[in-house]
């Protein structure tokens, strides 16, 4: 199990006698001088574990950390990491955190080899220990792609006896019309970061959102927000012309790797939409408070008023959607009958009142029992 191999790539690698870490962070962040000083001196896991959760689950996206000792045999994987665990007997199985929130932490028996990934294949490369930019580590018996061997074949001829080296015929390879993963030029003038419009009703101030006697999914808009100015932020740029953090690995709206590139300076595009219950939908290009009677900073923000009677379950000032860079986090604003958030089709689950918590796409958020809406993603 020593011998260790990596695909170069996006992600920062950890490399130690025992401990395997892939972490989606900048090179930069003084998060990875603390999980090299943990992983050299072969602490146990939960102590790189605990270092990495300090910074926030909007702080690391995503990893993949395997420790592989005496006294230890474990995975945990958040995010779009993976790892492929190939047992003694050359079975293989493949861990991810697909459709999870926090992260995926399994127990491991006898392994012949292991495969960190992140990202797309590429050459494989030695490793002795230490920190690189990786999209993939190999550790053990998981063999790298064979290269094609071209055979020879020796004839010998009647004549004189002369050997002559002919090469066996090798079929073309099919053409395969194919991203390559790298942007060769890139414009990063403001006009490029020109987002696709939302497809939403028209907000404007003082407007009617929807006219409907039905309580709770009559809404009214409240206070339309003024703006607060361009938000900018550093940026990453997809194939597909979408705008993601520069932490990023795979762009926030067609999920796709992102390719190699500087992170520049660029205005941060609506983040997504809320689809209320009703059918109705906000865009995200700044705060959004809702409640029977929300009240807020109305310098830059949406007020949105959500069922008016007294006998509904929502709270006057009941839940706020807040954009912080490139996160959207959602916040109870201490309301009598609580907020709760359904990820993925999975249980709702209630919010702490004033802790912000993350907003995944296709996050379903109720307010008490009677009305919600869902985070969407936009380009």
């Amino acid at each position: 199990m020593s011998e260790v191999r990596y695909v170069p790539g996006n992600w920062v690698a950890v490399v130690g006698e025992h401990t395997w870490l892939l972490l989606a962070v900048s090179p930069e962040a003084d998060l990875v001088g603390r999980c090299w000083e943990l992983v050299r001196s072969d602490q146990p896991l939960d102590e790189v574990l605990a270092t990495i959760m300090h910074e926030g689950f909007r702080a690391v996206s995503g990893f993949v950390l395997v420790r592989l000792a005496a006294d230890e045999r474990r995975a945990v994987v958040r995010g779009a990491a993976r790892v492929e665990v190939v047992g003694e007997s050359g079975a293989a199985e493949e861990i991810t955190a697909a459709g999870v929130g926090t992260w995926v932490d399994r127990n491991l028996g006898a392994v012949a080899g292991l495969r960190l990934s992140a990202g797309p294949d590429g050459p494989v490369l030695p490793l002795l220990g230490g920190v690189v930019l990786a999209g993939a580590l190999v550790v053990g018996a998981v063999a790298p792609p064979v290269a094609e061997v071209v055979e020879h074949v020796v004839v010998r001829q009647e004549e004189p006896a002369e050997l002559t080296v002919v090469a066996a015929p090798v079929e073309p390879p099919p053409q395969i019309t194919r991203q390559t993963g790298v942007i060769q030029s890139f414009d990063w003038a403001p006009q490029a970061a020109q987002a696709e419009p939302v497809r939403h009703v028209e907000m404007v101030t003082e407007t009617q959102l929807r006219t409907s006697d039905l309580s709770p999914d009559h809404t009214r808009m409240m206070h339309g927000g003024r703006s607060a100015g361009v938000r900018m932020a550093r940026a990453k740029k997809c194939l597909d012309g979408h705008l993601s953090s520069e932490h990023a690995t795979y762009c926030r709206v067609c999920e796709g790797p992102l390719p190699d590139q500087i992170a520049a300076m660029m205005p941060v595009p609506v983040l997504g939409v809320l689809r209320l219950s009703n059918g109705d939908t906000i865009p995200l290009d700044r705060n959004v408070v809702m409640g029977r009677d929300p009240h807020g900073d109305r310098a830059s923000v949406y007020l949105v008023q959500v069922g008016e009677e007294m006998g509904t379950e929502i709270s006057r000032t009941h839940v706020e959607v807040r954009l912080e860079n490139w996160d959207v986090l959602v916040c109870d604003l201490g309301s009598m009958n609580g907020t709760s958030v359904s990820r993925s089709g999975g249980p709702p689950e209630k919010l702490a009142a004033h802790i912000p918590g993350l907003l995944y796409p296709g996050t379903r958020v109720l307010l008490g029992d009677q009305f919600s809406f869902t985070f969407e993603v936009s380009g």
